[in-house]
């Protein structure tokens, strides 16, 4: 069994794959139920690479997000055909509101990195990770 830590570089954290997001995006989970930290929402790292996007999609959650570095823009289809663009700068936190159609887009020259809080439903890892430990405890309890 490996020792809990209650602080460490984002950094060290290991990588995941959210290659179905964007290709050479990088993520990792900050909190979440893994550790036992945060059962209903997952805190993400996000790098979105220079000059990468995200393409349009919609979730029926909302979106968390706070900008460490970069100049980014996620673009928030809130009325048909017409979107609006939530500025990503540095220092800037960003709500996209959950069943709104939306596109992220790093045009700058850096990468665009952000945190980004979903609830565990909304992270495939974090679901999947509650699945498997909600079958172990009914396991457990049988």
């Amino acid at each position: 069994m490996s020792e809990k830590k209650n602080y460490g570089s984002i950094y060290e954290l290991p990588l995941q794959n959210a290659s179905a997001l964007a290709p050479d995006i990088e993520k990792r989970t900050i909190y979440g139920p893994e550790g036992d930290v945060w059962k209903d929402y997952v805190m993400r790292h996000f790098i979105l690479p220079a000059h990468k996007g995200i393409p349009a999609h919609v979730h029926d959650w909302d979106h968390l997000m706070f900008t460490l570095s970069g100049d980014g823009v996620v673009e928030v289809e809130e009325e048909e055909g017409k979107r609006t663009p939530y500025h990503m700068k540095t220092g800037y936190w960003t709500r996209v509101p959950g069943g709104l159609v939306h596109e992220y887009k790093n045009d700058a020259d850096i990468p665009l990195e952000f945190f980004c809080i979903v609830p565990t439903c909304g992270d495939p890892h974090a679901k999947k990770y509650s699945m498997r430990a909600e079958r172990a405890k009914r396991k457990e309890e049988a």
